[in-house]
């Protein structure tokens, strides 16, 4: 497992180099007697087997007062594109939030963009931010649980003839509980970025965080993670009054823009409620898939051991 001494750890994604076959892992941390509001970072450690990691300089930090990132940097992914690497992240900022209770600062999020030729220093864009929530399709302020202009954790697909966002959002009609869905955007040059309407998928939560896409053996699997309360009533009714606290979830699909179906509950692995993993990734290595999370119980957070696991058509599910 991997931690950071001194620090929390949240949310963490992946790049796999398969020309040195080293992972590096980049991920969310801050001192251990802050909030998380001011002095959030992007952790950066590497590892050859997903069990031992190094852990290097961090990569980003919060912007100065008055930037659009000043306070708290949120959960992105990395892809090397035309020779570079490039990260989207997300961000919240302390003119659009205020203190008043822990999620305002959240309450308006952000994504932009970074770049390294290397992996270890980054550039963030002088355009930053790249791109937010647009009312034509999404919620601004949510109606939902959390009040908050839901626009983070973007993931990076290379489609080779563009690059796609998937983002945690919230779109506008429908059951205010089936509201939470896969936002959109766009680019040609990683600068400009189009908001597009919401991914195509099942309805099933409130919120539905931390989303990404992978191609195994021919179909496409959406993977999200999500809290039991945030349920809507009728896909809360497929967990036989046993709810998880929080987990992470997959849905199929033909097509790497969906239509997504989930089948059954969806649900990846399944654990105990004292120890939960969250905000899960899947990373391929040496032609095996696992599942990596962050571990929330009574110890501090931290970055599980991979877990193998494997998928067909009704999703993906934990090796036996």
């Amino acid at each position: 497992m991997f931690s950071h001494d001194g620090h929390v750890i949240g949310d963490a994604w992946y790049f796999v180099d398969n020309s040195t076959d080293t992972v590096h892992m980049f991920y969310l941390a801050w001192p251990v007697e802050e909030d998380g509001s001011h002095n959030s970072f992007v952790g950066h450690a590497t590892s050859k087997d997903l069990f031992s990691w190094d852990r290097l300089e961090p990569v980003l930090h919060s912007g100065p007062l008055g930037s659009w990132d000043d306070l708290r940097i949120c959960t992105g992914s990395t892809i090397e594109w035309e020779g570079r690497y490039w990260m989207a992240y997300s961000a919240t900022s302390t003119k659009d939030s205020t203190r008043d209770t822990v999620w305002d600062q959240y309450r308006v999020q952000r994504s932009g963009m970074a770049v390294s030729d290397n992996l270890a220093t980054w550039f963030k864009l002088s355009d930053n931010p790249t791109s937010e929530s647009d009312p034509r399709y999404y919620e601004h302020i949510s109606s939902g649980l959390r009040k908050m202009a839901h626009w983070r954790d973007p993931y990076l697909y290379d489609s080779s003839e563009r690059v796609y966002q998937l983002i945690c959002a919230r779109r506008l009609e429908g059951d205010v509980s089936q509201r939470g869905t896969i936002g959109l955007a766009t680019s040609t040059d990683m600068h400009e970025w189009e908001v597009l309407p919401p991914l195509d998928h099942d309805r099933v939560a409130d919120e539905m965080e931390c989303p990404q896409i992978h191609q195994i053996n021919g179909l496409w699997y959406l993977v999200f993670c999500t809290l039991g309360k945030f349920f809507s009533k009728d896909y809360a009714s497929r967990f036989e009054n046993k709810i998880p606290e929080r987990s992470n979830f997959a849905m199929v699909s033909n097509s790497p823009l969906g239509p997504y179906k989930i089948h059954g509950t969806g649900q990846i692995i399944m654990h105990s409620p004292e120890s939960y993993f969250y905000a899960s990734q899947l990373v391929s290595l040496r032609g095996k898939w696992y599942l990596l999370a962050t571990i929330h119980d009574e110890k501090p957070d931290r970055i599980s051991d991979p877990i193998r696991v494997y998928a067909d058509k009704t999703g993906i599910h934990q090796e036996p």
